[in-house]
């Protein structure tokens, strides 16, 4: 504990624990982690009791005579295998029966009646940028190393990766989605995004469109790229700040610029 507390003292120390959940997917990924892993620790815990049982009620010492050789039990060896086999289908149910909501993106509006945003997220050699769309004078609204998200709504995520040669285009052929035109441009490396107290990772591959969602709660949140992408790997970290719905207005589409402007009030938790 000292040596953590010395390390935070010397450089900024965050939370990316998947364990401290911010937003509904992540409860729900919590709520399987939590079943699974106490079906875990109880199997293990009998296992391991019958186990010892077996080698102290059962073991060899030097006077015993040779026992009765035989082999097969029909009864018990049924038992052996349906009872872990159901365990097994049990746990598959829970993780197939959840999968949907954590993976599939929004359709219809949440319970507070809001309409899923979009925005799609591009890695590059090594950073992230994320693209909300077009304002209202036509220009695409874009930040980078930052996500901005309106608290408590379903927001969304096309992931598409793209490095040099290529550059993100700046306009979008009829038809098409943005993440689309990122993706036709096919050039790059595997990049992955992970922002763990919101939902599970995705991987950005070149060529192609990969779709998520999350919903944060008002805060500040952490993550990184998880797929080794070249030297500056390290550098690839992902910052999500969920805003009020109405400062996340002024704070995304307050520039006519179409660029957020990180050091605005308006961007900052707590802010105008």
């Amino acid at each position: 504990m000292n040596l953590v507390a010395a390390l935070c003292g010397s450089v900024p120390c965050v939370d990316t624990s998947p364990l401290h959940s911010g937003g509904v997917v992540d409860d729900r990924i919590q709520e399987v982690y939590t079943a699974v892993f106490w079906a875990s620790v109880a199997l293990g815990t009998v296992v391991t009791i019958l186990l010892i049982y077996s080698m102290l009620r059962f073991r060899r010492r030097s006077d015993d005579d040779e026992p009765a050789q035989f082999h097969g039990n029909t009864r018990l060896e049924i038992g052996w295998t349906m009872l872990p086999l159901l365990v097994f289908l049990a746990l598959f149910a829970l993780t197939a029966a959840n999968m949907p909501f954590v993976n599939d993106q929004r359709t219809a509006a949440d319970e507070g009646g809001n309409t899923p945003m979009k925005v799609t997220v591009v890695g590059v050699q090594f950073a992230w940028s994320f693209d909300y769309g077009a304002s209202s004078n036509g220009k695409r609204v874009q930040s980078f190393g930052t996500l901005y998200v309106p608290s408590d709504t379903d927001v969304n995520l096309d992931i598409v990766s793209t490095d040099p040669p290529c550059k993100p285009p700046t306009s979008v052929p009829g038809g098409e989605t943005y993440a689309q035109a990122v993706a036709h441009l096919g050039c790059g490396v595997n990049h992955s995004f992970y922002v763990p107290s919101l939902a599970g990772q995705m991987n950005a591959i070149p060529g192609q469109v990969n779709t998520m969602w999350l919903s944060a709660r008002q805060g500040t949140y952490y993550g990184q790229c998880t797929e080794l992408c070249g030297v500056g790997h390290a550098q690839m970290q992902i910052t999500v700040v969920s805003l009020p719905s109405n400062q996340f207005q002024s704070c995304v589409f307050g520039n006519p610029s179409g660029t957020v402007d990180a050091s605005s009030p308006a961007c900052k938790p707590g802010g105008a």
